[in-house]
């Protein structure tokens, strides 16, 4: 990365990479009063492809220098194209800045989920420095909009493809939460750590997948042959999924009691260490 002066025409900005519903034209204003006055701002981000500079982050200070007839900005420089530069623009100013408002948020996954609609709700909230609950509610209304449609396969942050289904678990309190003004962890938009993040932890893409995958194939909403591919299912899962699995048994099936005294006649030898798991059946 370089610093160095821009020639404002050499900018491009209109090539989507403006992740805000509008920009603020009192920000604006205040912005090219303080440049008249020669007030030096920070750089602001462009990208570079060889052939365009791509602007990531400083539209209004971009807007500012414009208004006041400036020919040319401090800008830091980076290698790469469109895509890298709206990357970096969909999570600017989530700490700094003219913040974003929940519109802003909300306008900046419509844009990742447009873009990048294969990756999991988690790579999504990393990119726009979002929560996953805000991701996962806007992909759900996003999805039934017919704006874009539901892959089979997410990618998570582990490079690993996940079951989509994983994608759209609806999260209760905390995604009303999210709906009504608390998207990103309030006002700065950052993403809350997840449980497996860390030292030691699987990440948090990885993590939060293979929970909700878990969870719901105990509640028989995606295959129970999947629990063997997960590192992190446990016994736990196995007995909730196969009694969930039980309770479904029709009562008055006539060889229900025989089926139920076989399985108690495995668990009784499993205990015993007399079952060859390699068997696979009873």
């Amino acid at each position: 990365m370089q610093t160095q002066t821009l020639s404002l025409d050499l900018i491009d900005v209109y090539g989507g990479t403006q992740a805000r519903v509008k920009t603020n034209d009192d920000a604006i204003e205040s912005y090219a009063e303080e440049m008249a006055n020669g007030a030096v701002f920070p750089p602001i981000s462009v990208y570079y492809d060889g052939a365009t500079y791509w602007l990531a982050d400083g539209f209004h200070r971009y807007l500012a220098a414009k208004r006041i007839q400036l020919p040319s900005i401090l800008a830091e420089i980076q290698p790469g194209g469109r895509s890298d530069a709206l990357k970096h623009a969909l999570g600017a100013n989530a700490t700094n800045g003219v913040y974003r408002n929940n519109a802003d948020k909300r306008n900046a996954v419509e844009i990742a989920l447009e873009e990048w609609t294969d990756r999991a709700n988690t790579v999504i909230a990393d990119i726009c420095k979002v929560s996953p609950e805000l991701v996962r509610m806007r992909r759900s209304e996003l999805t039934k909009a017919g704006k874009i449609v539901r892959p089979e396969k997410v990618t998570g942050r582990d490079g690993k493809e996940y079951p989509a289904q994983m994608e759209h678990e609806p999260r209760g309190k905390e995604e009303a939460r999210s709906s009504d003004g608390a998207e990103g962890g309030g006002g700065g938009g950052g993403r809350p750590q997840g449980k497996g993040e860390g030292p030691g932890g699987f990440g948090g893409s990885n993590m939060e997948l293979e929970r909700e995958a878990r969870q719901m194939i105990r509640r028989g909403e995606i295959n129970p042959f999947e629990l063997k591919t997960l590192t992190t299912a446990n016994a736990h899962d196995y007995a909730a999924t196969v009694i969930n699995l039980l309770v479904t048994m029709k009562p008055a099936d006539p060889q229900r009691r025989e089926g139920l005294l076989r399985i108690k006649r495995w668990v009784e030898k499993a205990l015993a260490g007399e079952v060859d798991l390699s068997a696979g059946n009873g």
